[in-house]
């Protein structure tokens, strides 16, 4: 009986053990062998979008939203189930423009992607504008379907109406549930074997998304001339490795992102495509966002350890830290602590941050705020290299509105008004060169002119209307080729482009209109150029009036005015963006300004507005 009873023992158990046996090793090995193929992939100058890369990490985090956490595996099969509907509606690889409207949270990836799976071109609209906005976007780019969350039903419904397309609306409950997901079968069927290489299942090969248009995103607060900017796949994988090598990304890596999702997509992409996971807040909120920065009541591998935010966001954060914490010794001492050893890196963009911030903060979390530089058409291009084990710059050397050196693939250059070039220096480049001659950064002084970038797939030609002119883009050359422009241009309008191709892409250089001086190995920005005025002989950079009014606790943005004058030349004038409730009277702003700037630089001319 005993004999007969540890027989029927090994018999129950050894099923089981070989089962789970198999599914462990089999998912590891499936997914090794996925990585290889994208290796090769990648070796033959494919390009592997993010959605894919997703199946490297079924089942790590990937997001975490107010509605809860999901992992790559989740994202990904939500989002290939979307894509299914978008084809039946668009047809597959069909490269229809698909509008989509979602707040902050895990749909707008998911959305995103299916869009991809799909082979359409994702356009994500700001859900805070108003209808007759959106529609006037929608007749510029002429969308095939609308794609919305729950909390957008109403806004996309009429836009659908209004455009007479149908429109799609998703919520969290489309999302399945990571138990029905997780095993190694429901792995396996996503994954096929095509000549020795194993693949996602019912994709688009990778060949497509070398070349194919992935997004088109229009410039916020440009609402009756907006600018659109198309991105490629490429084009994004290119920003994609710019910032994973210069910020250092990882798999370990969890980010809090507080800026808008249009300026977001590239710094998630980048992070998903490494197997870090991503932290999303709906709305601004001081409070939440501070627990979520010191990790409370958060797992350890759910804790934050890069933050991103606009200086606005900052600012705020400060506001909050006076009203919660900073009465309590307890309380300041431990943020110190945590985000001095927890949080690896803190960073900006896309903004000027007043120096009295850089400062506070510093003395708050003792952690410098970076600051990077870029644009919609580029993804971030200047910047500091940072990683786990070194910092680019220790606090006594680091000054405010440092921006750093171009990342990697960017080259940086400056001209002046008549187009001659007066430095170029990136990572492409081994010697500084100014004007005609090589030179060592050592020896040289402050040069200021305004800023070109170039870098091969960094950025691309507009195809959507070949009617527009070329402004952004300098005559020396195009990043493009002639046979990438004949899928997205009529052949009577493509000569007028193809004279503009020159096949050297190190000469390719995007115009960013914004003037930078480069100094002791950094760049740093001093204004737009449509923002320098002459003021009594003074040349005036706008950037120095709004850095210390933006300063100010209760203006949260500045618009910075020329008004011709016959004696002066210009005379200054400032709109300010007040904070809701706030009651400042135009004298106290004029008192404020006085106080920090000299007299040539005092706005003459004040108006104030309140945020809504």
């Amino acid at each position: 009986m005993i004999l007969a009873r540890r027989r029927l023992q090994r018999m129950l158990w050894r099923p089981w053990l070989r089962l789970f046996c198999t599914e462990f090793v089999n998912k590891d090995d499936l997914i090794e062998k996925l990585r290889m193929s994208f290796i090769k992939d990648k070796e033959s100058n494919f390009v592997v979008p993010t959605f894919k890369k997703a199946l490297l990490f079924p089942d790590k985090l990937a997001v975490k939203d107010f509605c809860g956490e999901f992992t790559y595996f989740q994202l990904y099969l939500t989002a290939k189930r979307l894509a299914i509907q978008i084809s039946n509606i668009c047809g597959s690889a069909s490269l229809s423009n698909v509008a989509f409207l979602s707040s902050n949270n895990v749909l707008w990836i998911v959305i995103q992607w299916s869009c991809w799976i799909s082979g359409q071109v994702a356009v994500p609209l700001e859900s805070t504008q108003t209808l007759e906005q959106l529609r006037r976007q929608a007749n510029d780019f002429k969308p095939k379907l609308v794609v919305a969350t729950v909390d957008c039903e109403n806004t996309a419904q009429n836009l659908s109406n209004m455009l007479k397309i149908a429109n799609i609306v998703v919520d969290h409950s489309f999302i399945p549930n990571l138990e029905r997901v997780s095993s190694t079968s429901t792995y396996e069927r996503q994954l096929v074997r095509i000549q020795g290489k194993i693949l996602p299942e019912g994709t688009i090969a990778n060949d497509f998304y070398s070349w194919a248009p992935a997004m088109l995103i229009y410039t916020p607060n440009t609402i009756k001339s907006p600018k659109r900017v198309t991105l490629t796949h490429r084009n994004l994988e290119v920003q994609q490795d710019c910032l994973i090598d210069s910020l250092g990304l990882g798999s370990r890596d969890c980010m809090l992102p507080i800026i808008p999702m249009n300026r977001m997509h590239t710094i998630i992409g980048s992070l998903l495509s490494v197997g870090g996971n991503v932290l999303l807040q709906n709305k601004f909120d001081g409070r939440n966002a501070w627990s979520s920065l010191l990790s409370i009541n958060s797992p350890s591998k759910q804790r934050v350890n890069l933050f991103m935010a606009m200086p606005i966001i900052y600012k705020r954060l400060i506001t909050e830290y006076d009203k919660m914490f900073a009465q309590d010794s307890r309380m300041v001492e431990y943020i110190v602590n945590h985000c001095k050893h927890k949080i690896r890196l803190m960073i900006t963009a896309f903004a000027l941050l007043p120096n009295s911030v850089v400062h506070r903060w510093r003395k708050i979390t003792d952690q410098i705020i970076y600051e990077y530089y870029g644009t919609l058409e580029t993804g971030l291009v200047l910047g500091h290299y940072v990683n786990e084990q070194t910092r680019p710059f220790e606090s006594a050397v680091h000054s405010p509105g440092t921006l750093g050196i171009p990342l990697k693939g960017v080259v940086a250059r400056l001209i002046n008004s008549d187009g001659k070039e007066l430095i170029r220096f990136g990572s492409a480049i081994h010697n500084m060169v100014v004007s005609d001659s090589v030179v060592t950064s050592s020896t040289l002084n402050a040069v200021i002119g305004e800023l070109q970038i170039a870098g091969e797939d960094l950025f691309t030609l507009e195809p959507v209307n070949p009617q527009l002119p070329l402004n952004n883009v300098s005559d020396s050359a195009l990043d493009v080729s002639t046979d990438a422009l004949r899928l997205f241009i009529p052949s009577d309008k493509l000569s007028l482009y193809e004279r503009k191709v020159k096949s050297d892409l190190k000469e390719t250089y995007f115009k960013t209109g914004d003037i930078f001086a480069y100094i002791n190995d950094n760049f740093y920005f001093l204004s737009k150029t449509a923002d320098v005025f002459t003021v009594g002989g003074y040349k005036i950079y706008c950037a120095d009036i709004k850095k210390v009014l933006i300063a100010h606790p209760n203006i949260n943005d500045v618009a910075i005015l020329g008004i011709p004058n016959k004696v002066w030349g210009h005379r200054l004038g400032v709109i300010c963006i007040m904070s809701s409730g706030a009651n400042v009277e135009i004298d106290a702003i004029q008192i404020f300004c006085s106080r920090y700037l000299p007299f040539h630089k005092c706005p003459t001319v004040f108006k104030t507005l309140e945020s809504k």
